[in-house]
Order: structure tokens, then C-alpha cells, then sequence
């Protein structure tokens, strides 16, 4: 009978319908860590999910208002999936900026118009593939951190050196650098050690040099 196999189409596709609001609705409860007494409105929804067409026995499930009702909460979570997304995006971003900050690196990324929560509100990107996105820039960005590291602990010491040499040069126009007092023993040990440090300069520029040179040889970027 036609009527009949109408009837089934219909109740098969409902069906269809409820399983997939139930996939989605285990997906956000699992992003979102839903309280289980949210969970449990759902419960029967949920647990059809692998269930056959005969063995969806309870009466309501499949009826509009009950398909409305689930459809009204998964649009309600993912409203808050895209919220919390857009604070997750927010919090790996300034660990993005972080990390570039300190090793002196400049992302394109965070240039990019499209990498940004106003994108996401625009609709222009969506939120999950933007938050894989950073999720994939930050490993770069560690992945070259850690590259850079050597270089720039190598920066710091020559810039201490030369922070050296200048007070240096000022101790050595000082005409009362001997004369006795109070921590005059400690400047003198500062000035031999200023000495030492200083005729090492040169040795640190080469050897800096060669370091950022093979650096920028190996990624073809420059390395400020």
C-alpha cells in the first residue's frame, strides 16, 4: 500500500533525522562539557542512535515537537561551542603573540584578516577550522622558537658583553678607579672580569654571525 510505505519513508527519515541531532548533541556535550543532568533530558534521544527502525519503541520520539525540542538544543550549544571557541581562539592567540614576541618573530598569520574573532562573526571563517589554524601556526612558531633559542641566548650574552664594554670605558675615565672605599675591590674584581669579557667580543660577533648566516641558509628566511 502506498499510504503505508509513505508513512515509513516519513518515519525512516525522522529517524534518520534524530540520529544525526544525536551525533551532534554528543559532540558538543563532549566539547562543552555538558552536566550530565543536561545529558539525561536527551537520554532517550541519545540512545538511539544505533538503534534499528523496529527498535525505536517509544512513542514520542520521533514526533515534530520532540525532533524540535532536540534541534532548539543543538542550536543553543553550538551558540555557546562558537562562544567558547571564540575564547579559546583568543587565548591561544596571545600565546601566539607570546611566544612570537620573545623570540622575536613575526607570524603572517596574525597580519591576516581572516585570523581573527571578527572573522568568525562575519562569517567569513569558521571557528573550527580557524582554531586549527593557530593550533597549527603555535607548533611552527615552537618548532622555529626552539630553533631561534641557541641564536638569541647567543644575542643576549654579546649584548651583556657590550653593556660591559661600556661601563668599561666609563670606569677607565674615571681618574678615583683606585682610590680606596667601600666596594672599590668589588669594581676592580668587575673591571678584570669587564677585560676578559671584552677581548671575547669579537670571537662572539663571528661566531653569531656564522650561526644566523647557516639559520637563514637552512629556512631562507631572514632571521629578524
Amino acid at each position: 500500500d502506498m499510504m503505508i510505505e509513505n508513512l515509513r519513508e516519513a518515519r525512516l527519515q525522522r529517524m534518520q533525522k534524530v540520529q544525526d541531532l544525536a551525533v551532534y548533541l554528543l559532540e558538543l556535550w563532549n566539547l562543552l562539557d555538558t552536566p550530565a543532568e543536561e545529558q539525561n533530558i536527551f537520554h532517550n534521544v541519545t540512545c538511539s542512535i544505533a538503534f534499528s527502525e523496529s527498535e525505536i519503541t517509544e512513542a514520542n520520539i520521533l514526533s515534530v515537537d520532540s525532533i524540535k525540542r532536540v534541534e532548539d538544543e543543538v542550536i543553543r550549544l553550538s551558540k555557546l561551542k562558537t562562544t567558547k571557541i571564540k575564547e579559546v581562539i583568543l587565548r591561544k592567540k596571545l600565546e601566539l603573540e607570546e611566544i612570537s614576541r620573545k623570540m622575536h618573530m613575526a607570524p603572517q598569520v596574525l597580519k591576516s584578516e581572516n585570523f581573527s574573532v571578527e572573522a568568525i562573526e562575519s562569517g567569513v571563517k569558521d571557528p573550527e577550522q580557524l582554531l586549527e589554524q593557530i593550533d597549527t601556526e603555535i607548533a611552527k612558531v615552537k618548532e622555529e622558537a626552539s630553533s631561534r633559542k641557541e641564536i638569541l641566548e647567543k644575542v643576549e650574552k654579546w649584548m651583556s658583553a657590550c653593556e660591559e664594554e661600556s661601563w668599561l670605558e666609563e670606569y677607565n675615565r674615571d681618574d678615583n678607579r683606585y682610590n680606596a672605599g667601600r666596594g672599590a675591590h668589588l669594581t676592580l674584581k668587575r673591571a678584570e672580569k669587564a677585560r676578559i669579557l671584552v677581548n671575547k667580543l669579537p670571537g662572539m660577533v663571528e661566531a653569531l654571525t656564522a650561526k644566523v648566516t647557516t639559520w637563514e641558509d637552512e629556512r631562507g628566511n631572514e632571521f629578524l
